[in-house]
């Protein structure tokens, strides 16, 4: 069983699996608020917890793959299945000015991979373009998306990490949520810390199919809302 540095081992805690069926299920939750009962705010609210909770497994995934190659051509894959229905679901039609978390989530793998593989003080240098890239790439959460999984990368091994963990996630989830100004929901992205909390670091599961399934999630999701819309 691996459990992630600096964190103990709470007397009820949350496998790699729990977390990524807790990502799908609050991401789901938000994106049918947003299609089908938009007055609905409880609904984002609960949706909220998503991107965090991918941002995390991400920066998991980062340190502990042997194959980045593989790992960033299935992101690829999936944002470029992602990304069509993503808009016509959204949007109504297909346009580049507002793409998919994936191109997030793809950016801040690579800034990830980027810090792991660099030596010295480079290493904290290495994400920067990634996160500025982030800013103009048009993907949903932009560069502090992008810093988000950095966040959860450089954090890993630091002794207080869910502490400093929660302070940085407060401050980028001020700036997400519209601070300084009127706040959006996106502050309530700090709940996220809790399961984050919980995590025990333990992989149940070591399924090809599992895998690929919690993979898949985003594009299926995505067109099946998308295709009971059309009915």
């Amino acid at each position: 069983m691996d459990h992630t540095p600096g964190n103990t081992m709470p007397e009820f805690s949350v496998s790699q699996e729990g977390l990524k069926l807790l990502a799908c299920i609050t991401m789901l939750v938000d994106h049918i608020g947003a299609v089908f009962f938009p007055h609905l705010q409880w609904l984002r609210i609960i949706g909220r917890l998503s991107f965090p909770l991918y941002c995390f497994l991400l920066a998991e995934g980062i340190h502990y793959t042997r194959s980045p190659m593989k790992y960033g051509l299935r992101l690829l894959l999936v944002a470029l299945l992602t990304e069509l229905p993503y808009d016509l679901l959204f949007r109504g039609e297909f346009t580049w000015a507002k793409n998919s978390v994936m191109v997030t989530l793809l950016l801040g793998f690579c800034g990830g991979i980027a810090w792991k593989h660099c030596s010295s003080w480079l290493k904290y240098l290495a994400p920067l373009p990634f996160i500025l890239l982030g800013r103009y790439a048009n993907g949903t959460y932009g560069m502090y998306g992008v810093a988000m999984i950095i966040m959860f990368c450089l954090t890993r091994c630091f002794p207080r990490r869910l502490s400093v963990q929660f302070v940085l996630m407060v401050l980028l989830s001020l700036r997400m949520a519209g601070f300084p100004g009127r706040l959006g929901t996106q502050i309530y992205a700090i709940a996220a810390m809790i399961p984050i909390a919980l995590y025990s670091g333990e992989k149940r599961s070591h399924s090809k199919a599992l895998q690929w399934a919690f993979t898949l999630f985003y594009p299926l999701h995505i067109v099946i809302l998308l295709l009971i819309r059309g009915t």
